[in-house]
């Protein structure tokens, strides 16, 4: 399925006026700008705005623990053997960007574009973003939580984070197996967050 989709959204990059960042958890980015994106009612609106400052307060706090303890073992996790230094330094973006930027678009559950397994996706070229169903159903805490996802896609414009693997038991792997991989993954951002930031939430 996961080749299938890939494919696709291969031959989709090819066209015209499309920039795009692999979503969460990925198969391409959003749709092309020119067509008629899917609109955010109020109430998606407001629960994406809260999922940005949840995010925001969330890698602050993970910044702040990482600062007191850099041998910290969710970061071991996460990313291995990987140089502090450089996650801190992408953690940083990522928050400086959800502080001071909002995307310029958002689509809320955009036809074509929210294939199964899809939570979100970022368009690099505009910054414009999109949310599907599984985001406005996840929850607000543990992995994939809406507050994580919206760490996952930020990182991919503000640290130019890639899409390698998908899921906690990946992400764990290639922190063991490839640190320098696991410091340029986008979900290795997001459960660092979400297992070390949680508690800005309580």
């Amino acid at each position: 399925m996961r080749l299938i989709i890939w494919v696709l959204a291969l031959l989709l990059s090819a066209a015209p006026g499309f920039a795009q960042a692999p979503g969460k958890p990925g198969f391409g980015g959003g749709k092309p700008e020119t067509e008629q994106p899917g609109v955010c009612n109020v109430q998606q609106r407001q629960l994406i705005e809260q999922a940005f400052r949840d995010a925001l307060a969330m890698t602050r706090l993970s910044i702040q623990r990482l600062d007191r303890e850099p041998n910290l073992p969710e970061f071991r996790r996460w990313f291995g053997t990987a140089p502090v230094q450089t996650v801190r330094g992408n953690l940083v973006l990522i928050a400086n960007h959800m502080a001071t930027q909002r995307p310029p678009a958002l689509f809320c559950n955009p036809p074509n574009a929210c294939p199964q397994g899809r939570f979100a996706f970022v368009m690099t070229g505009s910054g414009g973003m999109g949310f599907c169903p599984l985001f406005f159903n996840a929850r607000n805490d543990g992995f994939d939580s809406r507050p994580g996802i919206v760490v996952h896609e930020i990182s991919h414009v503000a640290a130019r984070t890639r899409d390698i693997v998908y899921s906690p038991s990946r992400a764990a792997t290639l922190a063991k197996d490839d640190p320098m991989s696991a410091a340029i993954n986008a979900d290795n951002y997001e459960y660092f967050v979400e297992t070390t930031g949680a508690g800005a939430l309580r």
